[in-house]
């Protein structure tokens, strides 16, 4: 894919995401008596339970790796189907409106902390999985239209055809490979992390 479909790409993205992120704070402004009742997302019970949970590493480890595989595997199916772009557009919307919804209900329960427990919550796992996640996307976008024949020919790239899988193959594998790595940090590191910051909530 060339560099300029590639910005205009991320340019799509990001004022996508960007709508979206607003639409998450203007739902859980506007339903926040739902959203942030007793049993809501980052209640003082979720909180206290949190500080006295023994996580099992290796299980957890097994539910992380089944739940990012699994996902990833799903938009890979759909990256050969004619549902292929819809799908990626749809994770961006998604991610979008979650993000918007759980930082807007870290700041309205505990302020300037909420922000130090969301950065907390995320450290150090999603430094590798947001990263791979966008290269995911655009892994998705391009099989597309490789499949489905909206990208230029090989040969106007100077490339063969079995060029062209291999470098998809490769980029696939990193990708892989950087997940692994991510759900490892997210299972092993994170949870120690957490468990000491939540002792300040």
């Amino acid at each position: 894919m060339a560099q300029k479909e590639k910005k205009r790409i991320y340019a799509i993205w990001f004022y996508l995401f960007l709508g979206s992120f607003l639409i998450g704070v203007l739902i859980m402004n506007f339903g926040n008596e739902q959203l942030l009742g007793e049993d809501g997302i980052f209640s003082a019970a979720s909180i206290n339970r949190l500080k006295f949970v023994e996580i099992d590493e290796g299980r957890f480890f097994g539910y992380v790796l089944k739940q990012r595989m699994g996902e990833l595997g799903l938009l890979l199916l759909l990256s050969t189907t004619a549902l292929g772009l819809i799908s990626v557009y749809a994770v961006v919307s998604w991610q979008g409106i979650l993000t918007g919804m759980i930082i807007t209900a870290a700041v309205i329960r505990y302020g300037l902390k909420g922000i130090l427990l969301i950065l907390g919550s995320m450290f150090p796992h999603q430094c590798l999985l947001i990263p791979a996640g966008i290269m995911l996307l655009l892994w998705c976008c391009e099989n597309y239209a490789r499949i489905h024949g909206l990208e230029k020919t090989a040969i106007a790239y100077g490339r063969s055809r079995k060029q062209i899988l291999l470098r998809q193959g490769s980029s696939l594998l990193w990708i892989l490979f950087v997940n692994l790595i991510g759900c490892i940090l997210e299972s092993y590191v994170n949870p120690i992390l957490l468990c000491d910051l939540i002792k300040i909530f």
